[in-house]
């Protein structure tokens, strides 16, 4: 059976999804991803601010911190795979988090993508907009679970 692609952010949603999916899956291999994004996608910048942070070592900085702090995050959700009894290994991609999710599933054909979730109330319940946008475009099977506090 292919691996499990579990989503790791660090939230308390997705160490509850690792948990979950552990009980719930057969599957026991399971890559761990943690997205880098791209510090010109995480802020939002005016043009002349933006052309600042292309042209100096800011967004390349941010970048370079962003790409450890994702490794060290993906590290961390295979030591939560692994206690729940996964055999698990981390891995990152830059990008947008719904796409990159999308990628790295596509890339590597992994059996199922299991996400956590965080529900937007004053959106009437909503399904976050990472996970919805993944549920919607994805060509295997999603597992979305709520937070432990749902």
């Amino acid at each position: 059976m292919r691996e499990a692609l579990l989503c790791f952010d660090g939230s308390p949603q997705a160490a509850h999804a690792i948990r979950a999916a552990a009980d719930l899956l057969a599957v026991r291999d399971a890559l761990v991803l943690s997205v880098a994004v791209p510090a010109h996608d995480s802020f939002a910048l005016d043009p002349v601010g933006d052309l600042v942070g292309r042209m100096t070592r800011i967004y390349r900085d941010l970048d370079e911190i962003g790409t450890r702090l994702a490794l060290e995050q993906a590290h961390r959700g295979c030591e939560l795979a692994d206690a729940a009894g996964l055999n698990a290994r981390p891995i990152t991609h830059v990008g947008k988090p719904a796409q990159a999710i999308l990628d790295v599933a596509d890339l590597h054909e992994v059996s199922v993508i299991v996400l956590g979730s965080r529900r937007h109330l004053g959106l009437g319940g909503t399904l976050g907009s990472v996970a919805a946008r993944v549920s919607q475009a994805a060509t295997r099977p999603v597992l979305i679970f709520p937070g432990p506090e749902d």
